[in-house]
């Protein structure tokens, strides 16, 4: 954002909440420890746990439902109000986070992408990082049809292939689903490599889920089958991969589902290249879903779009970042 669209930014927010004190929601996907993160989508379980004691020490966190009602009832947010969510449904989810939001009493809501649970595969930003910059003697060029675009890229070289890595991320992020298999088909064919996928960055099982949904400190919500941007797809292929999530999570936890979040989420774009559109609503709330997260940055007030609610994305913060950008998020 540039300097001058981030003091626009900073000064209409500072009008909101002289209006009325902002809620914050955070957004994280993972907690655990890896060798390599070139996304920066986790977040060490160290301080993680810090971020939890400072938000229970200092801030009021409320659960699904309690946020829910203020949204729905436009309904002005408690002081200091602060709602934790994560997006895509990764094994340590369950297996480090919740523990730490358990014994810190610290609600959150985990927005669960259904197609690759209880599987041996990797969400397609993952293998993309497996099988270029974890894999050694790639060949040096890398020719790819991309719906029915040959992309060429260098790969001979560890600066090339992050390079060929971080381009090829940019275009399937705007792909749908089938066109992101069959590149990510050309991949494993031209790597020598399977589908298979690492256990560390596996997504939940059946049961995993089915415990975070028992867990007192847990709240299940849907984020698509195949986490597409669904801003790319018609309105009857968004319903589909929204309502496929959504039928599927109801099945598995027998409770109704009324929480989604948007895969990638942002509300930049270029050109006709969106993450969520008014169609995206639309199917929202013909699917009956009642609070949908996006990942923009921003603070929610009772007037918030229910349909679009800004999110504050949380990176491996050490405690005084943390409780430093907590402050400069409720500034007013």
């Amino acid at each position: 954002m540039g300097s001058l669209s981030q003091k626009i930014f900073s000064v209409m927010h500072y009008v909101a909440n002289k209006v009325q004190s902002p809620a914050v929601i955070l957004l994280y996907h993972r907690v655990t420890t890896l060798q390599q993160d070139p996304q920066e989508l986790c977040v060490t379980p160290g301080n993680f746990n810090a971020h939890l004691a400072h938000l229970a020490s200092d801030y009021n966190v409320l659960d699904a439902d309690r946020f829910l009602y203020h949204v729905k009832n436009r309904k002005a947010f408690p002081a200091r109000s602060v709602f934790v969510t994560f997006d895509d449904g990764y094994a340590d989810n369950y297996q480090e986070a919740l523990p730490l939001l358990t014994a810190q009493r610290v609600p959150a809501l985990f927005y669960i992408t259904t197609s690759k649970i209880n599987t041996s595969y990797e969400l397609w930003w993952d293998d993309l990082e497996r099988i270029l910059l974890t894999t050694g003697n790639l060949p040096p060029v890398l020719h790819i049809n991309i719906n029915g675009q040959t992309w060429q890229y260098a790969t001979g070289t560890l600066t090339a292939i992050r390079e060929a890595y971080y381009a090829l991320q940019q275009i399937l992020r705007f792909c749908k689903p089938d066109v992101i298999e069959a590149a990510m088909q050309q991949l494993y064919d031209w790597a020598g490599k399977d589908a298979t996928g690492r256990p560390s960055h596996r997504l939940m099982t059946w049961e995993e889920v089915k415990g975070m949904g028992e867990a007192g400190y847990a709240t299940v919500g849907c984020h698509t089958h195949r986490h597409p941007a669904v801003g790319m797809l018609s309105y009857e292929e968004q319903y589909t991969e929204i309502g496929k999530s959504k039928e599927i999570l109801e099945g598995v936890l027998n409770t109704p589902q009324v929480h989604f979040s948007y895969p990638f989420g942002g509300r930049k774009f270029l050109g006709s290249k969106r993450y969520y559109n008014a169609d995206s609503i639309k199917a929202c709330k013909a699917l009956g879903l009642q609070m949908v997260s996006a990942n923009y940055h921003g603070q929610v007030h009772s007037w918030s779009n229910p349909y679009a609610l800004p999110r504050i994305l949380v990176r491996n913060w050490p405690p005084e970042v943390f409780r430093s950008n907590m402050q400069q998020f409720f500034k007013y």
